[in-house]
């Protein structure tokens, strides 16, 4: 378990050169990726286990995400791509990986998101084992060190993250309802860990 401030936000950063798989290219957001974002953003399926409803305003939502973009807050994401022609010929990004630092600089947190149609493809597996070693590069963290968490009944998300090695910990009751699953080194961390949900979480057991 690595100290606070072991991975620090504000120093570190992926490194810019993109990284390429057998199908895919994982490169630094650009202002192109707008769209992208926008139909993830619109679609009711991949919100479905995002705690925030659907985004209905297109100029809205793209404007967030390049002013969010000049300010550096997507620094520790990889737009992913097709490789070549030979593997697809949809030129907008397919989707995105996480590599980031949490709060506490305790944790480098994992995640993914991918359009509707690109699902069932492996697609978030192979990105997101590349973005791993990618960002371990410039992080240097040990597979102890990585972090996720998805609202219960994603079931695809919860294969990703086993594929990737982040075993199921603990579950999370936050502000309701909602039960969020916690993969990656020890449910006793959780409190501190998930500082950036900004709430007080309430623990509970994992079944089974």
């Amino acid at each position: 378990m690595a100290l606070d401030g072991t991975y620090d936000r504000e120093v570190l950063a992926l490194d810019p050169t993109p990284v390429e798989t057998e199908r895919l290219r994982l490169r630094l957001f650009e202002e192109g990726d707008a769209h992208a974002m926008w139909l993830m953003l619109s679609n009711p399926n991949v919100m479905r286990f995002i705690p925030r409803p659907a985004g209905t305003d297109e100029a809205e939502e793209k404007q967030a995400f390049l002013k969010g973009l000049k300010e550096g807050r997507f620094k520790f994401f990889y737009a992913v791509t097709w490789k070549s022609s030979q593997h697809g010929t949809d030129e907008t990004a397919l989707g995105w990986v996480l590599m980031r630092p949490t709060p506490d600089g305790r944790f480098v947190e994992v995640g993914y998101w991918f359009r509707e149609e690109y699902w069932g493809m492996g697609l978030a597996t192979e990105a997101g084992r590349a973005a791993i070693e990618a960002a371990r590069k410039t992080m240097g963290f040990p597979d102890h060190d990585l972090f996720a968490y998805v609202l219960r009944g994603n079931e695809p998300s919860r294969n990703v993250l086993r594929k990737l090695g982040l075993e199921h910990r603990q579950d999370a009751v936050i502000d309701g309802d909602d039960v969020w699953e916690l993969y990656g080194p020890g449910a006793e961390i959780y409190e501190e860990t998930v500082r950036f949900i900004h709430k007080q979480p309430e623990t509970i057991p994992v079944e089974g």
